[in-house]
């Protein structure tokens, strides 16, 4: 995996980063645009590397909250957004896989911690077990 600097705060902190960390904060951006979010916030960016030996890239994971508007409720609902990247250079497609959970609607209803942690690791076990098989899928 290729590393770049970035500039961050203008320039005033600098950090490396992956490659391609960018392209899953603009796919979270795309989500939170299509969702007609209010607001969008990334909580936390991940990278899970691929160390099956097959030919599927690691995943670059997004997690954040973004405030939606929905079924006319007053205040914007809160889901969070479980987000995993896997860039396939070879056929130039990134494939995006997101898992949203509902964690506060507009009528002040609550998902049970549980619940969000049972959906947690449902998605993890996706994105680890993700394995492209037939890349002409993509061609």
């Amino acid at each position: 995996m290729a590393f770049i600097q970035r500039n961050l705060f203008g320039g005033a902190i600098t950090a490396q980063t992956p490659s391609n960390l960018l392209d899953a904060a603009f796919h979270f951006d795309s989500l939170a645009h299509d969702n007609s979010a209010v607001s969008a916030v990334v909580d936390a960016v991940n990278i899970i590397p691929n160390d099956r030996g097959d030919d599927t890239p690691s995943a670059i994971l997004l997690s954040g909250t973004q405030q939606v508007p929905k079924f006319n409720h007053t205040e914007p609902d809160a889901v969070h957004i479980l987000l995993a990247l896997y860039r396939v250079t070879s056929k130039a497609i990134d494939l995006v896989v997101s898992f949203n959970i509902p964690t506060k609607t507009g009528n002040l209803d609550e998902v049970s911690k549980e619940y969000e942690e049972a959906v947690r690791k449902h998605f993890d076990k996706f994105v680890r077990s993700l394995k492209i098989v037939d890349y002409g899928l993509f061609a």
